[in-house]
């Protein structure tokens, strides 16, 4: 992904995951997939309360192109309500899925758009989510924080009080690799499931015509300073 808000590039936007009923996690084996304007992701790395020192590692993704990226995970078990793994601002959660994706070239044109949000789920409690950029491709999440050198986008988001559903869209996304965490609790009987999507869209064109305008009033602005002087 190239850097949009700098260098006259445009800003990426994440907005609409949404976490829906009934999914079923497929398991690729492959380190890094690449997805070319949709596909599914697994989680990259999987903590749990049962042993949180060691994750479960699955895959990294390329989002390569624009489309509709697909991420999901199916618990079989009751987790329990005590001990948990950690607690945020949100509530205490007994797994974090964390999906670490990086925007490929071929999808970060100047028209890209990305949208993350959250939304319906079946027997999780405490759903949530976050997002930040990791310096490296290869930097690991951790539970209870962010990894050094790491930049936050937002902290830890959930559905408001009476509410099943939480959007969050992100502007002024750099270039990078990026790792979402989902955590909760899956708190039926015979366990849970959550479906959540990454959208890459384009710029609508009357944004890039507002956008283009304004760049060129801005380098009119500059001949005419320059003139002055």
């Amino acid at each position: 992904m190239k850097v949009f808000g700098a260098g006259g590039r445009l800003p990426l936007v994440l907005g609409a995951v949404v976490l829906s009923l009934s999914a079923y996690p497929q398991r690729v084996d492959a380190s890094t997939i690449t997805l070319n304007g949709s596909g599914t992701m697994s989680y990259s790395y999987q903590f749990l309360w049962s042993d949180p020192a060691t994750p479960t590692v699955s895959n990294d993704y390329d989002l390569a192109v624009q489309g509709q990226y697909t991420f999901l995970d199916q618990f079989l078990s009751q987790q329990p309500n005590s001990p948990n793994l950690a607690s945020s601002s949100i509530g205490p959660y007994d797994f974090q899925d964390s999906y670490r994706f990086t925007i490929g070239s071929a999808a970060a044109g100047d028209t890209m758009v990305a949208s993350l949000g959250a939304g319906n789920t079946f027997n999780i409690s405490n759903l949530q989510f976050r997002l930040y950029m990791v310096p490296t491709s290869t930097t690991a999440p951790i539970v209870g924080g962010i990894p050094a050198g790491s930049t936050l986008i937002t902290p830890w988001q959930g559905p408001a009080s009476g509410s099943n559903q939480v959007t969050v869209e992100f502007s002024d996304i750099q270039a990078g690799t990026y790792i979402l965490d989902v955590a909760g609790i899956a708190n039926g009987s015979s366990g849970g499931t959550y479906v959540g999507q990454v959208n890459l869209v384009p710029l609508p064109a009357p944004l890039l015509l507002l956008l283009s305008g304004m760049g060129g009033f801005a380098a009119f602005a500059r001949r005419r300073a320059a003139a002055a002087a």
